[in-house]
Order: structure tokens, then sequence, then C-alpha cells
């Protein structure tokens, strides 16, 4: 090996060793109350506030799930949190990509300010529309039931629709220009060619809808009033009103409540990625 190119190795060596440590240092701050959640989740009550902090538990317990299990109905609010998440998924996913699909290839009159209008909606907080969709729901009869949490999203929503829009405007013309000759009306060109190849923005959509129903506190909090309907958010926040100074059986509830939203991301991160490197390669 020549000094030149063993000069260019070490140097991408050790430009790859900076940039991995950058980030590793930006992780940092966003890594530690993980960290520190896990090894409280995990560790015995007489551990938890002692000085300098044990990070890695000895002795190793799970008393605290035991413990923790026994005093909340994890089961049925984590049961309820998965019904309305993948229903909120679902619904995200058709009505929206369906929207985008509108928005981005069919021609259409004064489609653009349409698209305006519904992105200036994203502007409007959700405290401003709280008080009339209340109303709107309990003349329906649906307070007290996963509706209200459920059915909005049916409706698409203005961020979705923005991703699947962005997607399908990347895409190659020439696809839906050969389909529409062949035959295929649009609503058939939206369901055999335009949704299977917009798998990168349905796993980014998912992600993000998934996450968003799971840790919802504010719609649970407003519409459920009854005990066997609430979901994990709601019955979390109970708990932690009565056992906020039980850190060992706090930390392991709040581990079990994170650990779907950890699975769905890795599990559809490589779609997230493929997305962001086909929108490259599409512009």
């Amino acid at each position: 090996m020549s000094r030149t190119r063993r000069y260019r190795v070490v140097r991408s060596a050790l430009l790859s060793g900076l940039y991995y440590a950058a980030l590793l240092a930006l992780a940092m701050p966003f890594l530690l109350p993980f960290a520190w959640m896990a090894s409280t989740a995990f560790k015995p009550a007489s551990l938890i506030y002692v000085a300098p902090p044990q990070w890695i538990p000895r002795p190793f317990t799970l008393s605290n799930f035991r413990g923790a299990w026994g005093l909340v109905d994890f089961p049925r609010y984590a049961w309820n949190s998965l019904v309305v998440a993948t229903l909120t998924v679902l619904g995200t996913l058709l009505s929206s990509s369906l929207v985008g699909y509108g928005f981005a290839l069919l021609p259409g009159r004064g489609k653009e300010l349409l698209f305006t209008l519904l992105l200036a909606t994203v502007m409007v907080p959700a405290s401003v529309t709280l008080i009339p969709l209340y109303i709107l729901f309990s003349k329906l009869g649906w307070v007290d039931t996963q509706l209200p949490l459920v059915v909005p999203h049916f409706f698409a929503s203005p961020f979705f629709v923005f991703i699947f829009r962005q997607f399908f405007r990347a895409l190659p013309p020439e696809i839906f220009d050969s389909a529409e000759i062949d035959g295929c009306n649009p609503l058939r060109a939206y369901w055999h060619i335009a949704l299977p190849l917009s798998r990168p923005a349905m796993g980014t959509a998912a992600i993000f809808a998934f996450a968003g129903a799971w840790n919802d506190l504010l719609g649970p909090l407003v519409y459920l009033s009854s005990n066997d309907r609430f979901t994990l958010s709601v019955g979390l926040s109970l708990f932690h009103g009565l056992y906020y100074s039980q850190l060992h059986y706090l930390m392991p509830m709040c581990l079990l409540a994170l650990l779907p939203v950890l699975v769905v991301f890795f599990g559809a991160q490589r779609y997230f990625v493929q997305g962001i490197v086909t929108k490259g390669l599409l512009d």
C-alpha cells in the first residue's frame, strides 16, 4: 500500500471516528433519561436515590414489575391503546394517501389553493377546536367511546397529506401515463400502482401516526370516563398521581409503555430511510 493511499485510509477512519463520536455526544442528552429509566426499573427501591447513581442494577431484580403489575390494569390499558393506535394508523394511511394522491397527480382547477388552505389548518391549535369537537361528538353520542379518537383519522390529516403528496409528485409521471393508456382509471392506478410504490412514505407516516396515537393523553382524557376504556397514557397518568414517589413501580410501567413505540420504529425505520433515499434519487 502506497503512502498516499495509507494516508487516505487513516484520514477516512479518523473522520468516521470523529463523526460517530459527535453523533454519540449529541445523542447522550436523549439517551441518558432512557438509560436512567431502564436502570431504575430493574434496581431495588433502596438503590434509586443513592449518590453517585448506580447505573447498572446490583442486584438485578424483576420484583418491581411484579409489584407494579398488581397495582394497575396494564393489559386492559395496553389493549385499548393498541386498538386505538392500530385503527389510527389504518385510517391515516388510507385517507391521507388517497388525498395526497389526488393533490399530486389528478388534474383539478384550484387544487393548489385548496392544498394551501389545507396546510394552513396545521397552524390552528388543537385547543381551539377542542370544545366544538367535544360538543359534536357529544351530540353524536360518541363520548366515553373510542370513536372520537379513531374516526377523525379516516378523514385525512394535513401533515400526512403533505408527506404523501410530496412523495407521489416525485414519482415518474410516465408510469401513470402508461397505466392510463392501458385503460386504468385513477382509482385503480392509486390502488395498484401508487400505493405499492409508496411504502417508504407509508412507513414514515405509520411511525408518526402510531407514536402520536399511542402517546396521546389529551384526547383520551377528554373523551373517556370509564376505567375499562382508558388508554395506557391515561392509566399511567393516574398511576403516576397515586404512586409518584414510588419510582421503582413507576419506571417499569413507563418502560413497558415505551416498548411498542420502539418496536414500531425499529420495524419501520428501513422504510423511513428508504423514503429519504428514494426522494433524493427521484429528485
